[in-house]
């Protein structure tokens, strides 16, 4: 009997696009494509986002790195704002608040920074969440075993009675290997059929 039903946060329930920002500040499309893939979908964000280094050393290690680029990104750091990042998905969100109703238990398994956390924190279908796991706690980021490990352990979830929801294929196949029922995200209709079939 499924009691738990987990979800992703980037690509399920909020909109991730950094492009937005970056045109935002008036960048060309040349510039949005580079600095959406150095810095935003990087090895320094990542490790930005388990918490390893600061947002400020997080622009540090991406100057060192890209010095040729310096002066962009500090503009990009010194004026990011998550507002132009970060978006609510709302039908998933409203689906998510239908779970609630339904009376089961929500949780969140994120791969989120402090910085971007604090922005997600005011979109409504946080207030139908029991709990959550994020990096930016526990220092390692999906689908490091550590993170479902600690949202096991944290809740007392029972793996069979838990569901996993993530866009991402290699996230959901370690949440398999510990016993949950993953779901990989591509379509809302596409993930109630196949939510359906197990609640």
């Amino acid at each position: 009997m499924i009691k738990n039903i987990v979800f992703d946060l980037g690509g399920v329930l909020i909109d991730y696009k950094p492009e937005r920002y970056l045109e935002h500040i008036g960048y060309s499309k040349e510039e949005i494509k580079l600095f959406t893939k150095i810095i935003f979908y990087g090895e320094e964000w990542d490790e930005y986002n388990s918490s390893k280094y600061s947002i400020l050393e997080t622009k540090q290690r991406l100057i060192q790195r890209y010095l040729e680029h310096i002066n962009k990104i500090n503009e990009i750091f010194n004026n990011i704002d998550f507002k132009y990042i970060l978006f609510e998905i709302k039908d998933t969100a409203k689906y998510l608040k239908e779970l609630n109703d339904r009376g089961y238990n929500i949780y969140i398994l994120s791969d989120s920074s402090i910085e971007s956390h604090n922005h997600n924190k005011q979109f409504n279908f946080f207030n139908y969440i029991k709990g959550g796991v994020y990096s930016f706690e526990i220092g390692t980021t999906k689908p490091n075993e550590n993170n479902y490990k600690t949202l096991l352990e944290k809740y007392k979830l029972i793996p069979e009675e838990t569901i996993f929801i993530d866009d991402k294929k290699c996230n959901v196949e370690v949440a398999n290997n510990f016993g949950i029922h993953g779901i990989r995200f591509t379509v809302l209709d596409k993930l109630k059929k196949e939510l359906e079939q197990y609640i």
